[in-house]
């Protein structure tokens, strides 16, 4: 049967790929990426793959420990193996949770290729449309806020995010009310503070500004240790607040549930789809909307199973920030500011493998 193909090879990879041009985060000058992927074997010949940021960890080493524990189990076992590959005790789960993560992805993508099906029709297909919400912000100033803003509007894009600094509030002053100006009125933005701040406090004025251009939402105001600060700001502010793109589990997430409007999962990152599906099941019965974090090829497939996911992010390829994009053998299919659903097999994440070994410092192959 189907479900009882077993893992019989781990392939795990280090990858550092240059940018084609420098790209600039607040004062960060970022030359290169790094991630880690993986390709998982069944016993029939079918691949499984998965990749995500290596974000300074030792994300090789711990993809490679994770993969070990899951050789030889069964497709059958993927929510056994989830728990289990966490490790006996509850020391090592907070680091062993993101190479658990790309296990889990992986094998997802295995059973849908042996099941001949997207991911989103193995999940049940609603609809075959999804809003797509680009990411804009690198070597940002007023002027590039605006031009890039009224390109993506004009190409059919209806909800833009923008980051921001954090620690100049006139300079984000001004390049945010650069965005809303040149935006039309159909077009909103939301914006991404990534964790710039300790106190409510300190988010206040930020969040005044995201209330008086009328932003979408506030991402990231506070770490995801800091979910009771959310919660002061959220009753400080009207500027609906997200959260949850690094939780460490759906329990985790479940605390930040008090201080955000909008969850961000990452299956990447906290646990993988079997996590993501937990966390959409805990956003219908609290009442709160989804919008998954980057890797869109594979956070797509949630959004055309589940209606609680209003809309998908993505790095456009254009940008140059993400670029094992170049590397993926199907990519987004856009059509007007919206991702139509896949017809391919699998999960949206299978690699160029070969392609991708010229990036390749770290190499570990694992056999049973």
């Amino acid at each position: 049967m189907i479900l009882d193909n077993a893992i019989s090879r781990a392939e795990v990879r280090r990858l550092v790929i240059p940018l084609q041009a420098p790209v600039h985060l607040g004062s960060a000058r970022i030359t290169e990426r790094t991630y880690v992927a993986l390709r998982l074997t069944l016993t029939d010949g079918t691949t499984g793959y998965a990749y995500g940021y290596d974000r300074g960890l030792p994300l090789f080493e711990i993809v490679s420990e994770a993969a070990r524990r899951y050789l030889g189990n069964t497709l059958r076992d993927k929510k056994k193996l989830a728990l289990t590959a966490l490790g006996p005790t509850p020391a090592p789960r907070a680091t062993m949770v993101r190479g658990v993560s790309l296990c889990d992805i992986a094998l997802w993508d295995a059973q849908s290729k042996v099941e001949g099906l997207p991911l989103h029709a193995l999940l049940g297909t609603l609809r075959d449309r999804v809003e797509l919400m680009p990411v804009i912000g690198y070597g940002m100033t007023p002027d590039v806020a605006a031009r890039e803003g009224e390109a993506l509007a004009a190409k059919g894009f209806r909800t833009i995010k923008l980051m921001i600094d954090g620690r100049d509030l006139s300079f984000d002053t001004a390049v945010v009310h650069a965005l809303a100006d040149a935006l039309p009125s159909n077009v909103r933005f939301g914006l991404d503070a990534h964790w710039s701040w300790c106190r409510a406090a300190e988010a206040l004025p930020w969040c005044r500004l995201a209330e008086e251009t009328n932003a979408l939402f506030l991402e990231d105001p506070v770490a995801p240790t800091g979910w009771r600060v959310a919660a002061e700001l959220r009753s400080r502010t009207s500027v609906p607040l997200c959260l949850g793109e690094d939780a460490l589990d759906v329990a985790s997430l479940r605390d930040m549930i008090e201080g955000c409007d909008i969850l961000r999962l990452d299956a990447a990152a906290s646990g993988g789809i079997g996590y993501a599906l937990e966390g959409l099941a805990l956003a219908r019965g609290q009442g709160r909307s989804v919008i998954p974090h980057v890797f869109a090829t594979l956070h797509q497939h949630l959004g055309f199973a589940n209606d609680t996911v209003e809309r998908i992010e993505a790095i456009l390829p254009e940008l140059g920030a993400d670029p094992i994009d170049a590397f993926l053998m199907h990519p987004m299919q856009i059509e007007d500011g919206m991702l139509v659903a896949p017809i391919n097999p699998g999960a949206g994440v299978t690699l160029d493998w070969h392609s991708l070994e010229r990036f390749t410092t770290h190499q570990e192959v694992l056999t049973r």
